[in-house]
């Protein structure tokens, strides 16, 4: 892992997306704001900035990561989408949904971000910056919270910087993003399945698909196995700090982060 970095903070803007496009392009880790929480992106094409990110966060390496994309026609170059799965994106992207599909054959996705699987999870982030990062970047970026792995999701660029200042090149500041919780992660498989419930809800997919979400086999409990996508842990939001059961009021002076005001979660 790189340490010691000097982690410059920009503005967003048309020179915070250019400087981030750059970093990406040499091999850097740009955090960024979507409207889901902040990502910590790589280039998705390149093992070695995606193994330094890895380690920055310090995520296993079987954990699957999402490559974000600017358009559709992108996302095709990356995954094979059927008509289901193109139903889906045009109801839903740009948007807090993730889907899960086969990798295209020359699909430039680097097998460390995918975990070695033969499917690639893809999203179109609806945010202005990551957006206008993706396509000043011109290529795929994976992008997990931008948050040491079981520390809580970040919401402001200053949730990055307190986690990951030195260990990540630059973070552009958004202000703070819109809706706090993670994408909802769907398998584009024989049944469509709900991997990961988030920031787009259960019925609104059923709505539009007109059938039921079917839901992946239940594992034992603390299973921390390969999972089919990001986000599918055992551990996956295990916040460490103090908790309250049973409380019958709420004080954020007293409340732990498993339940606060900026909605910020444990993500990994």
């Amino acid at each position: 892992m790189k340490t010691g970095l000097e982690t410059l903070i920009l503005p967003a803007g048309e020179a915070g997306a250019e400087a981030a496009a750059r970093t990406l392009a040499a091999g850097g880790l740009v955090a960024f704001p979507t409207e889901t929480v902040y990502g910590l992106g790589a280039d998705a094409a390149n093992a070695t900035a995606i193994a330094h990110l890895y380690a920055a966060k310090g995520r296993p390496a079987f954990n699957p990561l999402i490559a974000h994309v600017a358009d559709l026609s992108a996302a095709r170059r990356i995954g094979r989408f059927d008509a289901r799965a193109l139903q889906l994106a045009a109801a839903f992207w740009p948007g807090p949904l993730t889907l899960v599909l086969p990798k295209t054959e020359d699909c430039p996705v680097a097998d460390l971000a995918t975990a070695g699987l033969d499917t690639v999870a893809i999203r179109i982030p609806a945010h202005p910056v990551a957006q206008a990062i993706l396509r000043a970047f011109g290529g795929a970026v994976v992008a997990p919270s931008a948050n040491i792995s079981g520390h809580v999701s970040p919401t402001l660029a200053g949730h990055v910087e307190s986690d990951l200042s030195g260990r990540i090149d630059l973070i552009v500041d958004g202000g703070p993003v819109e809706v706090g919780v993670e994408s909802t992660i769907l398998g584009c498989f024989d049944q469509p399945m709900l991997l990961r419930p988030g920031g787009l809800s259960r019925e609104r997919i059923e709505a539009v698909l007109g059938s039921a979400l079917t839901r992946p086999p239940m594992e034992a409990e603390g299973d921390d196995s390969q999972p089919l996508a990001p986000g599918m842990l055992a551990s996956h939001y295990a916040p460490r700090a103090p908790w309250r059961a049973n409380s019958r009021g709420f004080s954020p002076r007293a409340a732990g982060s498993t339940c606060c005001p900026s909605g910020r979660r444990t993500q990994t």
